[in-house]
C-alpha cells in the first residue's frame, strides 16, 4: 500500500510539473511571435493579451 501511495505521489508530482512547464513553454511561444509584429500598437496588444492569458498559469 505504500508503494502504490508512493508511486501515486510521484505520477502526481510529474504531471504537474509537466503542466506548469507547458505553461511557460506557450508564454515564451506567444511571446516570440508578438515580438514579430512590426505595428507598436498592435505588438503592445498582442503582449498585454498574452499578459491576460496567462495570468492564471
Amino acid at each position: 500500500m505504500k508503494k502504490i501511495k508512493s508511486t501515486l505521489f510521484i505520477v502526481l508530482f510529474a504531471a504537474m510539473s509537466l503542466m506548469a512547464c507547458s505553461a511557460d513553454i506557450g508564454r515564451e511561444m506567444a511571446e516570440q511571435d508578438c515580438s514579430k509584429i512590426r505595428n507598436n500598437a498592435d505588438r503592445d496588444q498582442c503582449y498585454r493579451d498574452v499578459e491576460k492569458t496567462f495570468e492564471n498559469y
